[in-house]
């Protein structure tokens, strides 16, 4: 608006003085026309610069460096502790798998029973149980255990029932708290397993199914049952149809026996008595083989396979013996 008056003023003064021509000449008139400023922005405040944390890497969880044994053999040891129960000494062997005194770790273990006439040597001796485990650790086959074989005696040959002084009772209460106190042992029922040869069979079923909470598995290797060889709260062959397992609480099974063995009737009853209940025995019926040391022997690869089916192989995945 400012522009157009004072173009409109200069045109008045232009026209005024060419009308008059007496006039002097016209001062030439100079207007500059400042342009209105524009206002200049404010600066944009720029944001605040944060610092951003560097993430840091994960954290990889270490691996147990993997324990290396260079020994091909164990140990077999041969002991005594005192029973108070049977009134005498009781002599038991144990073997030691390779560099058990290297590796500070619990070991599981399998008590062992020996046939009717037999002693604490049976196993070792007869059945060389202590080499068929160090095959098959050196192949990795089997994994490391600890094997105790104790003596039954006339307790166990006679199957003796009387005010608490039974066989039963002096593995449960006085063997398994000596191995447990004198040896690195996995103490608890994952870590334990039981079975015998013969007569020996018969109390490893006898024991295991009075308590069903101390082991993980069982195994009878041509077991004697009889019905008349012990009072039913006592004999296999009833607890068969009596046992009840909690849940979680069912023990591995195994039976086997040779088809030309004499024991051999009784070992179906009892199978048949715990499918008929919807447990699985396990039973093994193999094509040849007689109640003898031959028999056992050849098979004694598979028994320790058995027991051992669900420990760790690795001696770093055992539990600490330091704990």
């Amino acid at each position: 608006m400012l522009r157009f008056r004072i173009a409109f003023l200069l045109i008045l003064v232009l026209f005024s003085v060419a009308c008059d021509p007496l006039a002097p000449e016209p001062t030439r008139v100079v207007i500059v026309l400042t342009p209105t400023p524009t206002r200049t922005p404010l600066p944009t405040p720029e944001p605040t610069a944060t610092n951003t944390p560097t993430p840091e890497p994960p954290t990889a969880t270490p691996t147990p460096t993997p324990f290396v044994c260079d020994e091909k053999q164990g140990q077999v040891v041969t002991l005594t502790f005192t029973s108070k129960i049977a009134g005498v000494d009781v002599p038991y062997r144990v073997y030691l798998p390779p560099c058990y005194a290297d590796t500070t770790r619990r070991y599981p273990y399998v008590i062992l029973m020996h046939g009717s006439d037999q002693d604490h040597t049976e196993w070792t001796d007869l059945l060389k149980v202590n080499e068929a485990l160090e095959t098959g650790l050196e192949v990795g086959a089997l994994p490391p255990m600890i094997l105790v074989m104790p003596y039954g005696g006339d307790l166990a040959n006679t199957n003796v029932f009387k005010d608490g002084a039974s066989w039963e009772s002096v593995v449960v209460n006085e063997l398994m708290p000596e191995i447990e106190k004198n040896f690195c042992t996995w103490n608890a029922r994952e870590g334990r397993a039981i079975g015998g040869i013969s007569r020996g069979g018969f109390w490893a079923f006898e024991i295991a199914l009075r308590h069903i909470d101390l082991f993980s598995a069982v195994g009878g290797h041509s077991p004697f049952f009889d019905a008349q060889s012990a009072p039913p709260q006592y004999n296999p062959l009833s607890l068969a149809k009596t046992v009840q397992f909690p849940p979680g609480l069912q023990p591995r099974i195994w039976l086997d026996a040779g088809k030309d063995d004499y024991a051999r009737a009784n070992v179906e009853i009892f199978q048949k008595t715990l499918a008929n209940r919807n447990i699985d025995p396990g039973y093994t019926m193999n094509p040849v083989g007689k109640h003898e040391v031959a028999y056992w022997a050849q098979h004694v690869a598979e028994y320790l396979s058995f027991y051992g089916q669900t420990w760790p192989r690795a001696i770093e995945d055992l539990p600490s013996c330091l704990q």
